[in-house]
């Protein structure tokens, strides 16, 4: 979910403001919450070399990539975490199941976007190289090797990694940007093994970043460069791109393999608490259904849902607002279960506070904080009867990288 960095990404092309030479900051992010947390075991954050932007030189790959544990694989489902603090992220890789401890696995040093294969093997980035660029970097998790993927442009910046569903290629959006112009070039694909760039989506407006295949590996998704985002989908067998509505403001927050399967927010940009609508998506025929909206009144939506394993029922980050006119306190975040129709079906019990991460087979996974206190990734069950702690921080930003499994 990059909802709050697209807002933050689109305001040189969206907003009026003049571009600049710098990338756009594309780092995942998620809703943040505010409430109080329960004890739970602390878990130290990775330690970070540095805390400010470092002087780099240009293209040295080993001062932007930094390895931390050598020869991972995951034993058991696990959730891959970014802990970000100032200029360095690093990547910890915390079981979901059967215990065990969290693993920092890998540093990053001014990056921008990340995209972990499928089985946790190996992690593609976009990497500041220098203040006129950005290059996309790929890291083999079992054998420790790193190297550039994309060459280095002056003036362009690679972002938006996506790997291809066999692991052999990787997806990513390019852009070029001086102090007075920017110019979207497309998105690309290219191949681990060698090889140009070839161009799958030519330029289109402001461009825009890859996010993710659709399950079935057919469709890439991906959002543009404007105030609010979008949410766009590109055959990649066709060439035929479809947007969910790209005059408003939205962005996919959830896919289902059947039909219809995208889970859209639509509205909730860019100041304030967020809020907005949550919207069922066929982004093969068009046709869209309000799953919470005004017909969910007073419940609104806060950007953070996910499908069932079965995909059949929904949870989704709610809060809900008073009824008072003009009244500005609402009540606190808490998960609520739906079903495909947009019918509430149960609210989970326990659950302030909480937002949604991944809906996984042992549980809700999700995500707390308390600002300048902690953030902390649990699992709570449907009922609310179970809760188990996975990782808590103290570091400023965190966020999910990816659910991954042998």
């Amino acid at each position: 979910m990059r909802r709050l960095a697209l807002c933050l990404m689109v305001a040189l092309v969206g907003c009026g403001a003049p571009p600049t030479a710098n990338p756009p900051t594309a780092r995942p992010s998620e809703p943040s919450a505010s409430a109080e947390g329960s004890a739970a075991p602390k878990v130290s954050a990775p330690t970070v070399r540095t805390q400010t932007a470092p002087a780099i030189p240009r293209n040295d790959l080993a001062a932007r990539i930094h390895v931390l544990t050598t020869g991972w694989r995951p034993a058991v489902q696990t959730a891959v975490v970014a802990v970000t603090e100032g200029q360095t992220s690093t990547l910890v890789a915390v079981p979901v199941a059967g215990g065990g401890p969290a693993v920092p696995l890998v540093e990053l040093t001014n990056a921008y976007s990340w995209n972990l294969r499928q089985d946790g093997g190996a992690l593609a980035a976009s990497v500041r190289n220098g203040s006129d660029s950005s290059r996309i970097v790929v890291w083999d998790v079992l054998s420790d090797s790193a190297r550039w993927l994309t060459d280095d442009q002056p003036g362009v910046f690679d972002d938006g990694p996506v790997w291809t569903p066999d692991g052999s290629a990787v997806y990513y959006g390019e852009h070029s940007a001086t102090a007075t112009t920017y110019t979207d070039r497309g998105i690309f694909r290219i191949n681990l093994d060698g090889g140009l760039p070839v161009l799958v989506h030519g330029p289109d407006g402001n461009g825009g970043s890859p996010v993710r295949l659709t399950p079935d590996g057919r469709w890439l998704v991906w959002t543009r460069s404007q105030a609010g985002g979008s949410t766009d989908v590109l055959d990649l067998t066709t060439g035929e791109n479809k947007s969910f509505d790209i005059t408003g403001t939205s962005g996919e927050i959830a896919w289902r393999a059947a039909r219809p399967r995208a889970l859209v927010m639509s509205g909730g940009c860019c100041a304030g608490r967020p809020g907005g609508q949550l919207i069922l998506w066929d982004d093969i025929s068009g046709e869209s259904h309000e799953i919470i909206g005004s017909n969910a009144a007073p419940l609104v939506f806060t950007g953070a849902a996910d499908w069932d394993p079965t995909g059949t029922l929904i949870a989704a980050a709610v809060f809900e607002r008073t009824m008072v006119p003009r009244s500005v306190l609402d009540g606190p975040v808490f998960i609520a279960l739906f079903d495909s129709t947009g019918t509430l079906k149960s609210k989970v019990a326990g659950s302030e506070g909480f937002y949604v991460a991944a809906w996984l087979a042992g549980g809700i996974l999700v995500r707390r904080s308390t600002p300048g206190v902690f953030t902390e990734f649990d699992v709570i069950s449907t009922t609310g009867t179970d809760l188990r702690v996975l990782y808590r921080t103290t570091a400023p930003t965190v966020g999910l990288v990816a659910i991954v499994a042998l």
